[in-house]
């Protein structure tokens, strides 16, 4: 057999490996418009993308603090953490939002209720599990999925704020690849550039809106358990509203925060009351994409462009109309919202009442602990 006949018998193997990344991390700082600083050591940070003859690069050597200065003089908002790698090929990341007022963003608003309802949870299911001696799969499900109104609407806020935040990730590593490759094609003119990755924007952008309107509407069902309503009756903003009257003022210190902020005010017909500030725009906005029409229906919609930040022509953010080009940018906007909507959870999950600590797993809280045998090796 020559050489020829022993490659063409190689090639034809019946399968290939299928490679993974080697171990590794990375820690970055995500501002709007596609911006992001990564950490190299300690806190010294590179911005990405920054133009370098006339290549896309990583470039600069920053402190947090001259990161924040750069930022606010370019006008782009920090937005979260992210912190991502892989161990033995598995992948993981972790996106902590930056919570307006907070020093510390360890822990977000999803995290916090996320908490509230395992603390929950822990002290109902606790002895019904431990009474179980040989418990079924679904035996065990039962138990947990049996949960209290507060438990379970905890947990639905949580998904919901974590479901906001991954539309917001996702918003962001979109405009930040669309900024990159931008810069790679030198379309820095402000050429309008589209391509049929623009539907995964269309599709986050929608989500976040969903998400939005479902973490609103659940929070108002935990405040109507609260006021001793059927939360099931009780399942929206609106509908919580229509139910308030003025003795319930005073009585719930997250129905109170919602009115020192104007989110609930009393209407022009005395004794109702309605959705105000903030929360009311936000009601706008999601009717609007989720009833009226998606987002990237409108033409100066489905394209974006760079535009300049620095006059030495190195910086550059992306950016992306709503309904027009002279109107907002859509993630600068999904932003405002998202800080709005993710300090003021944070702020309620502080004042419900409930413990939002991490829970600490002991060897008491494990019900079965079973290894199945690998299937490849087996």
């Amino acid at each position: 057999m020559n050489n020829k006949e022993g490659q063409a018998k190689e090639d034809v193997s019946p399968f290939r490996w299928i490679p993974r990344q080697r171990d590794g991390e990375s820690f970055s700082l995500h501002f709007t418009g596609g911006v992001r600083a990564a950490c190299i050591k300690g806190d010294q940070w590179v911005l990405e993308p920054v133009l370098v003859q006339g290549r896309p690069a990583s470039n600069g050597s920053f402190t947090r603090s001259e990161l924040g200065r750069l930022a606010r003089s370019m006008g782009l908002t920090p937005i979260a953490f992210q912190h991502s790698g892989w161990n033995r090929g598995a992948y993981y990341n972790n996106w902590v939002p930056i919570t307006p007022g907070q020093s510390n963003h360890m822990l977000g608003a999803a995290d916090l209720w996320r908490n509230i309802a395992s603390r929950l949870g822990a002290t109902r299911k606790g002895s019904r599990l431990n009474a179980l001696g040989s418990p079924t799969h679904d035996e065990v499900a039962t138990i947990l999925d049996d949960q209290s109104p507060d438990e379970r609407l905890a947990q639905f806020m949580a998904l919901s704020l974590r479901g906001l935040d991954i539309s917001v990730e996702e918003i962001a590593a979109f405009y930040h690849d669309q900024l990159v490759d931008l810069m790679a094609a030198g379309q820095l003119n402000g050429e309008r550039v589209s391509g049929t990755l623009d539907q995964l924007l269309f599709a986050h952008v929608h989500s976040f809106f969903l998400h939005a309107g479902a973490a609103r509407d659940y929070l108002a069902s935990f405040i109507a358990y609260r006021l001793g309503e059927d939360p099931t009756r009780v399942d929206s903003f609106a509908l919580l509203c229509k139910r308030l009257r003025s003795r319930h003022m005073g009585s719930d210190r997250l129905l109170d925060i919602l009115a020192a902020e104007g989110l609930i005010l009393e209407s022009n017909q005395k004794g109702h009351w309605e959705s105000g500030g903030w929360i009311k725009e936000l009601g706008d906005l999601r009717n609007t994409f989720t009833h009226r029409r998606p987002y990237g229906s409108r033409f100066s919609e489905q394209a974006g462009w760079a535009v300049p930040l620095s006059p030495n022509g190195q910086l550059f953010r992306y950016r992306r109309s709503l309904l027009s080009d002279n109107g907002d940018d859509v993630f600068d906007l999904i932003v405002r919202q998202y800080r709005l909507i993710i300090e003021l959870f944070y702020r309620l999950a502080k004042a419900s009442g409930f413990d939002d600590s991490i829970s600490v797993i002991t060897d008491e809280d494990i019900i079965e602990f079973r290894k199945d045998a690998d299937p490849i090796s087996s």
